[in-house]
């Protein structure tokens, strides 16, 4: 899949600055908005990860192992703050592989923008899959379970804590065994 036409430096989230304001990812908010189209019925939702590109790191590279041979009928995306979602085609693309935004600095404010923000995405998305599963640490969850709230979109959420490794193999094996299932 093409990247999307977003060009630029690396994107950092530093003290008194606002990323999710910054002039390509609102580009990005666009084309996520009214250009991205994804025609497999599962959506997973995995947080974004401090090593980029996402699948890279060990979470990752887990949850797509556990999917392989799935790949047609389960999207990928990964929570992010400032991107909101990014989808599992794209992660390699600027600016997905070229930010750097902990959530330890993430502003009360900036939190309420991308609660909202990704309320907007999600009622997008939720017409794109039938079914919506997200496996998240404390700070996602939280973020998409307020805004699938405000959006009225059902995500099936599953928090994974300490265990990542653990609650995510458990998770998408037993939606593996779901998808077999329907197919016999």
């Amino acid at each position: 899949m093409q990247c999307p036409p977003l060009y630029g430096e690396r994107i950092i989230k530093r003290e008194g600055e606002d990323p999710f304001k910054h002039p390509v990812v609102r580009k990005w908010y666009e084309i996520l908005l009214n250009e991205w189209k994804s025609i497999k019925p599962y959506a997973v939702l995995l947080p974004c990860t401090s090593i980029k590109p996402y699948h890279l790191s060990r979470t990752h590279k887990l949850a797509y192992a556990i999917m392989r041979g799935f790949e047609e009928k389960v999207q990928f995306y990964s929570v992010s703050e400032p991107m909101l979602l990014v989808p599992r085609e794209y992660e390699d693309c600027y600016p997905f592989n070229s930010y750097d935004y902990p959530p330890s600095m993430m502003t009360k404010e900036e939190r309420v923008e991308f609660v909202e923000l990704l309320a907007k995405v999600l009622i997008n998305v939720r017409n794109m899959h039938t079914h919506i599963i997200g496996i998240l640490p404390k700070h996602h969850y939280s973020v998409v379970k307020e805004a699938s709230e405000i959006a009225g979109v059902n995500i099936n959420l599953y928090p994974y804590g300490r265990l990542p490794f653990k609650t995510i193999s458990e998770v998408l094996n037993n939606l593996k065994e779901m998808m077999k299932a329907r197919h016999t």
